[in-house]
């Protein structure tokens, strides 16, 4: 298991919870699962952690190289509100270079979700 600041990837899992920075104030109020997404909101609809579940797999379906997790250094979460949903972009940054995963969630109403 690999654990650093803003992230835990278990190997064994196939797991990688990222962290986001909580302010000392704001407690999680629910999880969200979307595909092979959890998702941590805030009571002020702030995502908290991003859990990916199979993430090697996921990575190699999109044309990725998954031996970053094993020299990862950091990892970061993006949120940007579009028509239709957000996307949430995940920077995965390592010995290997810096890969880039997109998830673009549709929605039926407007939602305000934030980093």
């Amino acid at each position: 298991m690999i654990t650093k600041e803003t992230f835990m990837y278990d190997a064994d899992l196939d797991r990688l919870m990222i962290f986001n920075n909580l302010k000392s104030e704001e407690k999680v109020q629910g999880s969200v699962k979307i595909f092979n997404l959890v998702l941590d909101i805030t009571a002020s609809n702030r995502i908290a952690n991003v859990e990916i579940r199979n993430i090697s797999e996921y990575l190699k379906s999109i044309g990725k190289d998954s031996s970053i997790l094993d020299s990862m250094d950091s990892a970061t979460i993006e949120i940007v509100n579009v028509r239709g949903g957000f996307l949430i972009q995940i920077s995965l940054s390592g010995a290997m270079g810096i890969e880039k995963i997109p998830y673009t969630i549709p929605t039926e109403e407007r939602m305000l979700v934030s980093v």
